[in-house]
C-alpha cells in the first residue's frame, strides 16, 4: 500500500500492517528522490497488503515529523543521509521503545544491492517475508553508518539516546582481532 501524506498524523492505522516505509527527503529537488518517486506505485504495489510506503506532500515537513517521531529531537545528522528510507515496524500511534528504526541513505542502496531493480526486489522481500539479505546488504564490517546503528539506540521517551556498551565491545573485540596488514 502507499500513502502521499499532508501529515504523518494522517497514516491510518491499520493492524494487518507489519511494516512501515517512510521516503524523506527534505527539501530539495535531488535525482535520488525523482527515482523513489517514480518507483512509489510499483513499490507499493510489490511490498503487499501488510506493509505500508509513505512520502508527505510537503517533504520538508514530512522528514521533520518523521525524524522528530521516530528518531527524537537533536538528530541533525540525519539530514547528511537524506534522501533515504526510514523503515518500521510500528505505526507513529503505536510507537514504542522495541520498535524497529532501520535509516537506509538512497545514494548508497544502488551501490550495495546491485541497481535499484535488485534494491526493489530486496526491499520487498524484506517486508514480506522477513528476508534478511536486504538487511545484509547494509551491514558491511566497516560501514560506519551500520556500526552506529548497532551502538546507538534512540529512544524518545528516555532523554533521545542511549549506548548499547555490549556491542561497542564485542565489534572492539572483532576489530582487534583482525590481523593488520
Amino acid at each position: 500500500m502507499g500513502y502521499l501524506l499532508n501529515s504523518l498524523s494522517n497514516l491510518p492505522v491499520d493492524d494487518e500492517v507489519d511494516f512501515y516505509i517512510f521516503v524523506i527527503n527534505g527539501q530539495w529537488d535531488e535525482p535520488l528522490y525523482g527515482m523513489m518517486e517514480k518507483n512509489f506505485a510499483s513499490v507499493a504495489k510489490n511490498i503487499g497488503n501488510n506493509a505500508v510506503i509513505a512520502r508527505g506532500l510537503d517533504p520538508a515537513e514530512f522528514v521533520a515529523e518523521v525524524q522528530e517521531k521516530y528518531l527524537g529531537h537533536g538528530q541533525d545528522d540525519l539530514w547528511s543521509l537524506l534522501p533515504a528510507l526510514l523503515i518500521t515496524d510500528r505505526h507513529p500511534d503505536k510507537l514504542d521503545d522495541n520498535a524497529m528504526r532501520l535509516v537506509i541513505p538512497l545514494r548508497d542502496a544502488d551501490t550495495r544491492c546491485g541497481g535499484w531493480p535488485n534494491f526493489f526486489r530486496l526491499l520487498s522481500d524484506f517486508v514480506q517475508f522477513r528476508s534478511d539479505e536486504f538487511l545484509r546488504k547494509f551491514q558491511k564490517k566497516e560501514d560506519v553508518v551500520g556500526d552506529l546503528n548497532r551502538f546507538i539506540e534512540i529512544k524518545p521517551e528516555f532523554f533521545g539516546i542511549s549506548l548499547n556498551v555490549n556491542e561497542i565491545v564485542a565489534w572492539w573485540r572483532d576489530r582487534a582481532a583482525r590481523p593488520t596488514g
